[in-house]
């Protein structure tokens, strides 16, 4: 893997304009449950010249995001409400899997987690630490599917081109560039990931992890359940870890109303 060259920086005039439409929405959301906002009280009230406020307004309706009624008012349409749905689909998603993940927890005192795919990332939504004096730490809340066994476990049963999607956009946020051989060997991994049924990784620090994905009616994968632990303790009962994560994510996906991720006896 190469280091790319560095990205530039948001321009600060950019974000400044990002902020000031935000706050603009803000306050159309704020008034939409009663009459509607003109252009005038939302430069009053967003402190933004009226001409700016006017600028913002069209350009948020031109997005789909609010409309103008025909007295010239502006009220939210239900753009948001279509963007939140996927954030109720986590919150039910955590739910169904919450009592898996303290199944696993309480047969094995390891660190327990469900993570959620997001193109090349993967969103640590849930968490339970282990007990124990030596353990290890889920350090982020967001990390890249390619340095991630949650991640592997969930992209080995996209399709090739949805792989290399992945894979694309991961290392594009790790800002580096996989030589040939290097999605080779990942290539490898992910198929033999979806023909056991569960991913690993080893990141170098003596910590193994075995991570299973959750999968959709279609089979495709929304999450993965992980668990890892100090390999000294985990190795020994490796075949134990494996076949625990998998089951927990199997019956996760069947309870939230999904198809079970395919097993390696359905591949063969």
């Amino acid at each position: 893997m190469t280091k790319v060259e560095e990205r530039q920086p948001v321009a600060a005039g950019t974000s400044n304009m990002l902020l000031r439409g935000l706050t603009v929405l803000e306050a159309v959301a704020r008034s939409s449950s009663r009459r509607g906002i003109g252009v005038t009280e939302i430069a009053i009230e967003t402190a933004l010249d009226k001409s700016t406020a006017s600028r913002i307004l069209a350009f948020l309706r031109d997005a789909g995001y609010i409309r103008q009624d025909g007295y010239r008012r502006y009220r939210l349409t239900n753009k948001l409400s279509q963007l939140s749905a996927g954030y109720s689909d986590i919150e039910d998603l955590i739910l169904v899997a919450r009592p898996h993940l303290e199944e696993l927890h309480a047969e094995f005192d390891e660190e327990i987690y469900l993570a959620v795919l997001d193109g090349g990332h993967m969103h640590f939504v849930d968490y339970i630490a282990s007990t124990r004096v030596v353990r290890s730490n889920l350090s982020k809340s967001e990390r890249l599917v390619h340095e991630t066994a949650a991640g592997r476990a969930a992209i080995a049963l996209l399709g090739s081109d949805e792989r290399q999607r992945a894979l694309t956009l991961s290392a594009a946020a790790a800002n580096i560039e996989f030589s040939a051989a290097d999605l080779a060997a990942i290539e490898r991994e992910l198929d033999e990931a979806r023909d056991r049924g569960w991913a690993g990784h080893d990141a170098g620090d003596e910590v193994t992890r075995f991570a299973a994905p959750i999968v959709d009616s279609s089979g495709v994968p929304l999450a993965a359940m992980c668990i890892s632990g100090p390999s000294f303790r985990v190795n020994p009962r490796s075949a134990e870890f494996s076949e625990a994560v998998v089951r927990a994510a199997r019956q996760t996906s069947e309870e939230f109303g999904c198809s079970p991720a395919p097993s390696a006896a359905n591949n063969t």
